[in-house]
């Protein structure tokens, strides 16, 4: 069976688990796996550029579906990245100077000082609830299936099934972090003379 749609993934769900009586749920399974997947990935298919952002009274908002934070840096200052410190930290530093320092709080990003930032961050992986597919569906199908298959065993309390599938499901993790790994900083091998 093709596991190229969210469809597809719903039968394969139920296929797995020999139920017909799920349906309703296996939906829940797969949002469950997603769920875990946006706190554990951080790989470059989840990066997305933040757009040149003044700093107002101290923060700018976050756009939504955000789930982590590459690098941050001061607009005209790329090679000087703005570091990550303790809300309470920035919350008793903020100054008129230009900001060196932010805090994630909430919905809001927070700032020592003042300027404009721009950066990379995490975006959420594409809901299959709202998307037929998304690239980790494409490149990585046992992930869901897995994720969502342990999730299952969760709910039916079928523990064998939930230590096997949640092996399956770090083993994909890891394997889809390590191919991110390889593919940002393997490079061709280069002969140097002695």
């Amino acid at each position: 069976m093709s596991l190229s749609t969210y469809a597809d993934l719903q039968a394969s769900v139920a296929n797995y688990l020999h139920r017909s009586d799920l349906g309703a749920v296996i939906p829940d399974f797969i949002g469950l796996a997603e769920e875990r997947m946006n706190r554990t990935l951080r790989v470059r298919q989840m990066e997305t550029a933040l757009a040149e952002t003044a700093i107002a009274s101290g923060t700018i908002a976050m756009p939504a579906g955000t789930v982590g934070i590459k690098a941050l840096w001061a607009v005209g200052s790329p090679n000087r990245p703005l570091l990550v410190a303790p809300f309470d930290v920035i919350k008793g530093a903020v100054g008129a100077g230009e900001a060196h320092y932010f805090a994630w709080q909430g919905d809001s990003l927070h700032f020592d000082g003042t300027g404009t930032v721009s950066g990379v961050l995490y975006a959420q992986i594409p809901s299959l609830a709202s998307n037929s597919s998304n690239w980790l569906l494409s490149a990585c199908p046992s992930a869901y299936l897995h994720g969502a298959l342990r999730e299952a065993s969760v709910y039916l309390r079928d523990e064998a099934g939930i230590a096997f599938h949640d092996i399956k499901f770090q083993e994909a993790l890891n394997e889809i972090g390590a191919a991110d790994m390889r593919d940002r900083y393997a490079g061709p091998l280069v002969v140097r003379a002695r």
